[in-house]
């Protein structure tokens, strides 16, 4: 299993403001780029072995104090995942009408990098160790597998 990374660090993905002018900016640098990565790893035959991973920080409101923003809000939030043992073209879970709230299907961070884990061919309760009387390991000791998400 292969993990590529693209990161973008210079904080153009964290508006609270300007959103319509600033998210297509971004839009536009990455769909096309993304879509080529995608094409690029199924033409030579590694998109089955490499987990695609697209993920913010966290989820956002569909509002914020003033014009044109959104906040911080971990209660609903979007990610895909492809390749890598993903079954294509799944939608698993919905929020409310607002986007604010995981109304279907609801998933911790936990289980995310559980089945990431999983994906990578790792059993993340087999990576629990002792430290200070209390149990430790990447999932902090929760998460399950999403197996719904896996071809």
């Amino acid at each position: 299993m292969t993990c590529a990374g693209l990161f973008n660090s210079n904080g153009t993905w964290d508006q609270h403001g300007d959103l319509r002018r600033a998210h297509e900016r971004n839009a536009f640098v990455t769909d096309q780029a993304i879509a080529g990565l995608i094409r690029d790893l199924r033409s030579r035959g590694l998109l089955d072995e490499t987990l695609l991973v697209w993920a913010g920080e966290f989820g956002r409101t569909p509002h914020a104090p003033g014009r044109d923003g959104r906040d911080h809000h971990p209660e609903g939030f979007s990610i895909w995942l492809a390749g890598g043992g993903i079954q294509g073209g799944v939608v698993h879970g919905a929020t409310d009408e607002m986007g604010m709230h995981a109304v279907e299907h609801i998933h911790t961070i936990h289980d995310l990098h559980a089945t990431i884990l999983h994906l990578l061919g790792l059993d993340h309760e087999r990576l629990t160790y002792r430290f200070g009387g209390r149990d430790f390991r990447l999932t902090d000791v929760a998460g399950n597998v999403v197996r719904e998400l896996l071809a």
